[in-house]
């Protein structure tokens, strides 16, 4: 038996999750899945890493009629899949020849006809390697499905175990963001700050997260909203946004809080606060079983009467869970305009954003908020006020 002890959920959770997995493929005519992405990849196995090489079709296999998962990794990942993958077997490979070994272990389980899913839309691995399996697979007699959204959609609503990590990771990112409050100070640069707010989330018990913590300040701030922090030094009276999310087993908690150094007469003050409440209606307005988009368009509009559309970069929300780098974006959103539609359920995780900007004053300021969907309705996990946090100097 081999030791699985690193694992963050036990086994009977991995199992209920390739179970639902099944299920899913089922209902869609489906007979193997072949699991490609990171963040489903993690979710069916427990299986992390900080880099895949993006001309091995790292993954997973599930078959329909089959309890056991067989997994397929590059020859020097052996040693850490052997500890750290729950699967019932393993192959692996190396360079120039990933298709013809998972070809070989498809035709050995008598599968070579099976209508096949293969996911596209995974960051993992390029285009021209999942090209190449699947037609080597269809030349053996395969007939290829989308298998696009099968797993994300399991993804979508989470455990008790799951929701739990999200809950440890919010409470994690406000600990780190007023602690870094206390420590911001003119003369620090933006990606000082990034590196300070990574330290912090650290030592609040915080795993790397899928992007690294966005600071943005200065006259540029209102164009740079996903530039990397740079080497602009913060000066009295900036207005500094941050945005991060603390992570727990990869369960990623997205929070986002506007500073500024000092005294300062910015609209980014007057335009937080009479936004701040757009989120008490998103809660107030969803429901258990509905689409979130409803209620998202009551959260937009309440922002929409009191800021001005110019001034106005965002405001939304995507799923959020598990993420991989470089990205922790999910595939649906608040408006129900994503890649798929979803709706509402217990254990549904997203975050929600108020974004703004002036471009004439220079700032981008706001704030993003994760929320959880439980039995009692929508509820967002951050303490922190939604207000423009001054920082004393």
């Amino acid at each position: 038996m081999r030791d699985l002890s690193r694992l963050p959920f036990p086994a009977d959770e991995y199992r209920e999750r390739q179970r639902r997995a099944r299920a899913e493929m089922a209902a869609r005519g489906i007979e193997l899945l072949y699991v490609t992405s990171p963040p489903n990849i993690q979710y069916l196995t427990g299986y992390e890493a900080i880099w895949f090489p993006n001309r091995l079709p790292v993954g997973v296999l599930i078959d329909v009629a089959r309890d056991d998962t067989l997994f397929f990794d590059w020859k020097r990942h052996e040693p850490y899949v052997s500890t750290s993958v729950f699967c019932d077997e393993a192959r692996y490979f190396q360079y120039g020849e990933s298709a013809r070994v998972v070809c070989e272990a498809v035709a050995a389980r008598g599968r070579a006809h099976a209508r096949i899913a293969l996911e596209q839309f995974s960051l993992n691995p390029s285009a021209p390697v999942m090209t190449a399996l699947g037609d080597a697979l269809r030349a053996q007699g395969a007939t290829l499905l989308s298998g696009d959204w099968v797993i994300d959609r399991l993804r979508l609503y989470k455990s008790p175990a799951e929701i739990a990590c999200v809950r440890r990771a919010a409470a994690i990112a406000d600990r780190a963001m007023l602690r870094l409050r206390d420590r911001l100070k003119p003369g620090l640069s933006e990606a000082e700050v990034s590196a300070l707010l990574n330290l912090l989330l650290a030592e609040e018990g915080s795993e790397p997260a899928a992007t690294q913590p966005l600071v943005n300040s200065g006259p540029t701030a209102w164009v740079d909203v996903h530039a990397f922090p740079s080497q602009r030094r913060l000066q009295a009276g900036d207005v500094i946004s941050v945005d991060c999310c603390a992570v727990v087993h990869r369960y990623h908690a997205n929070l986002q809080r506007t500073f500024v150094l000092g005294p300062s007469s910015t609209k980014a003050r007057a335009m937080i606060a009479a936004a701040a409440g757009s989120i008490d209606v998103l809660c107030r307005e969803a429901r258990l079983g509905e689409g979130p988009e409803r209620a998202a368009a009551a959260a937009v509009a309440y922002v929409r009467e009191r800021v001005p559309a110019e001034n106005i970069w965002w405001v939304g929300g995507y799923a959020l869970g598990l993420g991989s780098p470089p990205s922790w974006v999910g595939h649906t959103y608040l408006a129900n305009d994503g890649e798929e539609r979803c709706e509402l359920r217990e254990g549904y995780v997203s975050n929600y954003e108020n974004v703004f900007f002036d471009e004439a004053e220079g700032f981008e300021a706001g704030y993003i908020d994760t929320v959880v969907m439980t039995r009692d309705g929508l509820e967002a996990l951050s303490k922190i006020p939604r207000a423009l946090l001054e920082v004393p100097l």
